[in-house]
């Protein structure tokens, strides 16, 4: 049997994704054979073309035989595809023939192939209509283009008779789109052939969602505003991929998802989450390391403006930095990332790493280019990344040992006798 899934995986981390994937999936080799993975950067979607070795008769069956066996911990949803399309120029410039295109794709879908066998009473069966744009804009809302799949799905013989429900619904029938990379290597080869004309095309996806545990509310049940989503930073964490006996940090750790995520995965590792918000560290923070029970992690009090660690001690830091309104003003972040830099140079070993999410660009470029920055660090990769719909930046560094300009106040940190 021929299946095509899409695992909706955080955007600009697909490469980390797909390669946590390929090992968590490789375990059922016995049952998915033919295996191939797509992927384009920055759409948040992976691809899995494959066949299985027995009959799946329904969802549950799929659930069951594959997904229920496997730690999908970098993946928001998982889409059980019926069919993939390229929507015409001319139709996505214009909202009613995009309208039109949709319906008429939803109607001609083979949805007997993801909808299975063995399904009750059709008068019981409920479902709901999504439809996720991604970050391809266009006129129509997603809420239009869910009610136009919803429609032309109900339109069906074989599903004339389902209940809609917006909620405890057994079916949920997604559609997506996202906008194809030209020249990229790791493109669908068959669209990839149909649009030779066009590099730029709309793909449009049509399937059922395989039903997932909720993964914001994985190894925590508290979370703030601005609370990283757990997929995010097991991502995150899987990147920095630390060695056993390795000591990481998150200096600005707020309900602690990272270092949970962390601690959860590498269990031979110390992680240490630092917060300088008090109720934040005793009442989320704390309240989710007992909820995970996890041993191999810390949480304190700290200021990253002013760590309290012997230098040269931690090994990679990797940390979720304030950006954005809900933090601070802008002239508060201005005036903390110096210091961030500063710290984060004394406490790491020679040539440690830090990994830093921030949406502050151009403040991270200006602080990067001081003449003292330059010379403490070395920027190894700054990658584009998607959260809640803004673009975001994951800046790796490297500590240099041998600075040629140290300023005073580190130097009188680092050699306090001196």
């Amino acid at each position: 049997m021929d299946i095509h899934l899409v695992f909706l995986v955080p955007e600009g981390l697909e490469f980390v994704a797909v390669k946590d994937l390929e090992l968590s999936l490789s375990n059922q080799d016995s049952i998915l054979k033919n295996t191939r993975y797509h992927w384009e950067k920055k759409t948040g979607l992976i691809h899995l073309h494959c066949t299985t070795t027995i009959i799946i008769s329904n969802l549950s069956d799929l659930n069951h035989y594959i997904l229920n066996k496997v730690n999908l911990l970098c993946v928001y949803n998982v889409i059980l595809i019926a069919s993939q399309s390229i929507i015409p120029p001319d139709s996505f410039t214009e909202n009613q023939l995009t309208n039109d295109f949709i319906i008429n794709q939803t109607k001609l879908a083979p949805w007997s192939t993801v909808i299975l066998q063995d399904q009750p009473p059709a008068a019981t069966v409920s479902f709901r209509a999504t439809f996720k744009k991604l970050k391809l804009q266009h006129k129509l809302s997603s809420q239009e283009m869910a009610g136009s799949i919803g429609y032309a799905f109900h339109t069906l013989p074989l599903f004339h008779h389902w209940k809609v429900k917006m909620t405890d619904y057994q079916y949920n029938i997604m559609g997506l789109w996202y906008q194809q990379a030209p020249n990229n290597n790791n493109t669908l080869t068959n669209l990839s052939q149909q649009s030779s004309a066009d590099p730029n095309a709309v793909i449009l996806l049509l399937g059922v969602e395989i039903p997932l545990p909720d993964q914001k509310q994985r190894n925590r049940l508290f979370f703030g505003r601005t609370s990283l989503n757990p997929a995010i930073a097991y991502c995150l964490v899987r990147l920095v991929d630390p060695k056993p006996g390795q000591f990481i940090l998150d200096m600005c750790c707020g309900t602690g998802t990272i270092p949970i995520e962390g601690a959860s995965l590498y269990k031979n590792v110390f992680w240490l989450g630092a917060e300088i918000r008090t109720n934040t560290l005793i009442d989320k923070a704390q309240g989710n390391l007992l909820h995970s029970n996890i041993k191999n992690l810390d949480l304190m009090l700290g200021d990253g403006r002013k760590m309290c660690y012997r230098p040269g001690v931690i090994d990679s830091i990797v940390s979720d930095w304030p950006w954005g309104l809900r933090e601070n003003s802008y002239a508060q972040i201005k005036a903390m990332y110096p210091k961030f830099m500063k710290q984060m140079w004394i406490a790491l070993k020679p040539f440690g790493k830090a990994y830093i999410v921030t949406q502050g660009h151009k403040l991270m470029s200006y602080v990067l280019n001081y003449d003292w920055c330059n010379s403490m660090w070395h920027t190894d990769q700054i990658i584009p990344i998607g959260i809640g719909g803004l673009n975001v930046y994951l800046y790796i560094l490297s500590k240099q040992p041998n600075p040629s300009f140290v300023p005073q106040d580190i130097y009188n940190d680092v050699y306090p006798l001196s």
